[in-house]
């Protein structure tokens, strides 16, 4: 085969033109179709669902409506008056409780009087009463209800039978009804009750009160040897006069009455023995912390000493003879 030289191949490339490009086929008709295909069609297949397990770190409210909604169509056919809440009234004129208001009412809180120690002991001294003298009858009575052949006396045990002594916690009053408060702060300046003096002054939060307070045994001791109230009549005897409000009747450091009384530059008052030991150990005021540098002599309040000297010896005369009589 040979070939021609200077000839060139040519290729003819033909395009192909699609017309209706855009265009969708026409379905056919469901009365051009067989039946049979229609019943292949038409049969779906329906997958079941999945049991969820209840997980606890999953929460939702959705699972709460379901479950709602699932309670109201199973109890939809019942009736509505299953729901309904009815109130009947006794239609009395007394009052809610017992009769008497609850004034017979007894406290319940302690063990009942026929299951305490004493009824346990009662119980097994009424056994051995009756089983004195018998045989034994092989019966298990309890551990509390053992035969005993002698009586205890001189004990706790052998008085518990009487009239005045019990075996185990005594029994308290079910009747009494009774609120008791003790006051362990009376919330009163012990410093001022003391000595006269607070450092905290009207900032103070306790009561500055220097009365003295008697027991209710007093009261009955004065009122059976009729001397009660009888110190009363005088109506300045409680009275305090300006001069002496600012003065201390006791020492602060030794809480005693004045001996020798000197007073410091920021008008403190102390006993002069107490006054000098404390200055060798610290030279600052006990009160006020203030440097210390003299004592001077209280003559105020020694002149007050004195004019209550005189006053306390007739009160002891005046008592002398009252306990006399």
């Amino acid at each position: 085969m040979t070939t021609v030289p200077g000839e060139n191949c040519n290729f003819v490339f033909k395009k192909r033109s699609i017309k209706n490009r855009g265009t969708r086929k026409r379905q056919a008709s469901s009365s051009e179709e067989d039946p049979e295909e229609n019943e292949q069609k038409e049969q779906i297949v329906k997958h079941s669902k999945r049991k969820i397990k209840s997980n606890p770190n999953i929460q939702s409210t959705s699972n709460i409506q379901n479950r709602e909604r699932n309670r109201e169509k199973e109890s939809s056919s019942s009736s509505d008056e299953d729901f309904r809440v009815n109130y009947k009234s006794k239609k009395s004129a007394m009052a809610a409780g017992p009769s008497d208001q609850g004034a017979t009412a007894t406290v319940e809180i302690d063990t009942e009087t026929d299951r305490d120690a004493q009824a346990i002991f009662e119980k097994r001294l009424e056994i051995n009463k009756d089983l004195e003298g018998k045989e034994d009858d092989k019966i298990y009575r309890g551990l509390n209800n053992y035969a005993q052949y002698y009586k205890p006396k001189d004990t706790a045990a052998g008085n518990a039978s009487s009239g005045l002594v019990r075996k185990g916690p005594i029994r308290a009053p079910a009747n009494l009804r009774a609120t008791v408060r003790w006051d362990y702060q009376p919330d009163i300046c012990k410093d001022y009750k003391e000595t006269g003096f607070c450092g905290f002054g009207d900032s103070c939060k306790f009561l500055h009160d220097r009365s003295d307070y008697k027991h209710g045994w007093q009261l009955e001791r004065e009122w059976n040897e009729g001397s009660y109230s009888k110190d009363s009549d005088d109506d300045t005897r409680y009275e305090i006069h300006s001069d002496e409000e600012d003065l201390p009747f006791k020492c602060i450091i030794c809480r005693g009455s004045f001996v020798d009384p000197v007073v410091s530059k920021c008008k403190h008052y102390f006993c002069e023995k107490c006054a000098l030991e404390r200055f060798k150990k610290n030279k600052k005021c006990v009160v006020c912390n203030t440097l210390i540098t003299s004592f001077n002599p209280a003559n105020n309040l020694i002149a007050r000493l004195k004019n209550m000297k005189p006053e306390e010896e007739e009160d002891d005369v005046h008592n002398e003879s009252g306990s006399s009589d």
